[in-house]
């Protein structure tokens, strides 16, 4: 049986140097890691020597339902798998690792069942590490390589500038992020994250506590006397944060100009018809009815969307305003035939929108030109 297996692999093969393809079909099988021709004479002898001297690592015992021999290996019968320490299967591993790690995706998707059969029909001996794995050696050990180079950079480099901010994420938990930017050896502007974690005292907002954490993370990186520069948003907290760490303060200018507009945007003479416009946009959101027919009534492969104005989101009120200029013909028509909706919008109102969106033009796009991180 072994025989005519044998003989059936060799005949896709090309002829080997001087040996002839009729002879290399008696004669001869092909290693399936080495690609080296084995002389084998109606025995599986010179088969067992040519792995235990050039592939040792394949003739350990496995151990279960999935036990392989060496001849199964020679004919194809079995898959085997990369060994742990294998070239091939460390730079996948370190592919799935980045997927995961710079697209924000879960652990757990190496666990399924669609991607394991992506990656088998991709390349069959290569066998995905468990989550835990990835978790809990796999991601340290980049993350270390990550933060040497990064270190390296620094080191290289006299003068930084700091952003930083605290925010809650969505399981209710504040953090403090620290960046650092600055001008490479080669001039080009530069942004690198020191640290995402929570503060020192995680109940404690204030100034001091602020302060320490992020003295904390220049300490860790050694690059405390390099900062010339602090940019948080205009809280009193991370000003007195600044003057506790001796570093000049420059408020966020974006963060500045949307005060501006958020105070603009309190005025009683404009609270009214904003009032309206948000009432008009929770309407649909809630009701899955109402913006289907929102949707399709709009008769495009691609139809607009709503958008909800939300202080913490710049420019959310500028797009608003747009959008519901841009749709108000099908929001007016959906909501005349929907029941307990919010009035439509007038004629008057919508001037006034369109006059409110040209006065806003301008803060939003300074608000998008100064948020880069890649211009000066």
């Amino acid at each position: 049986m072994w025989r005519s297996q044998l003989k059936k692999r060799s005949e896709k093969l090309p002829s080997l140097g001087i040996i002839s393809r009729k002879r290399l079909k008696k004669t001869h099988a092909i290693c399936n890691y080495c690609g080296k021709a084995i002389k084998t004479m109606g025995n599986t002898t010179n088969l067992l020597n040519h792995l235990s001297n050039v592939h040792p690592e394949r003739l350990k015992d496995s151990k279960g339902k999935n036990h392989t021999t060496a001849l199964d290996v020679f004919v194809g019968k079995s898959t085997v798998h990369y060994i742990n320490d294998s070239a091939r299967k460390i730079k996948i591993d370190e592919m799935v690792l980045n997927m995961i790690a710079v697209y924000v995706q879960p652990f757990s998707c190496v666990e399924d069942e669609g991607f394991i059969a992506l990656l088998k029909e991709m390349d069959p001996r290569y066998k995905l590490p468990s989550r835990t794995y990835l978790r809990d050696v796999s991601l340290p050990i980049q993350y270390e390589k990550c933060k040497a180079k990064l270190r390296e950079i620094l080191n290289s480099v006299d003068y930084l500038a700091l952003t930083t901010d605290l925010w809650t994420s969505r399981a209710n938990e504040g953090y403090i992020t620290v960046t650092c930017h600055f001008i490479s050896t080669n001039f080009k502007l530069e942004s690198a994250i020191l640290a995402t974690q929570h503060l020192l005292t995680p109940t404690n907002h204030t100034a001091a506590n602020i302060a320490d954490t992020i003295k904390s993370v220049l300490s860790d990186w050694s690059i405390s006397q390099k900062v010339v520069c602090m940019v948080p948003d205009n809280d009193a907290s991370m000003k007195k944060a600044c003057e506790s760490l001796k570093y000049k303060h420059l408020p966020c200018v974006a963060h500045t100009i949307n005060l501006l507009v958020q105070d603009m945007l309190k005025q009683q003479i404009l609270d009214d018809i904003l009032s309206r416009c948000k009432t008009i946009v929770a309407f649909f959101k809630r009701s899955s009815t109402a913006y289907a027919k929102f949707k399709a009534a709009q008769k495009t492969e691609n139809p607009y969307v709503l958008i909800q104005e939300m202080p913490t989101r710049w420019n959310s009120a500028y797009e608003m305003i747009k959008r519901i200029i841009i749709t108000n013909e099908y929001i007016s028509l959906v909501l005349a035939v929907s029941h307990n909706a919010p009035l439509p919008l007038s004629a008057e109102d919508i001037d006034t929108l369109k006059e409110l969106s040209m006065l806003l033009a301008p803060f939003a796009d300074a608000i998008l030109s100064v948020s880069t991180n890649t211009n000066v």
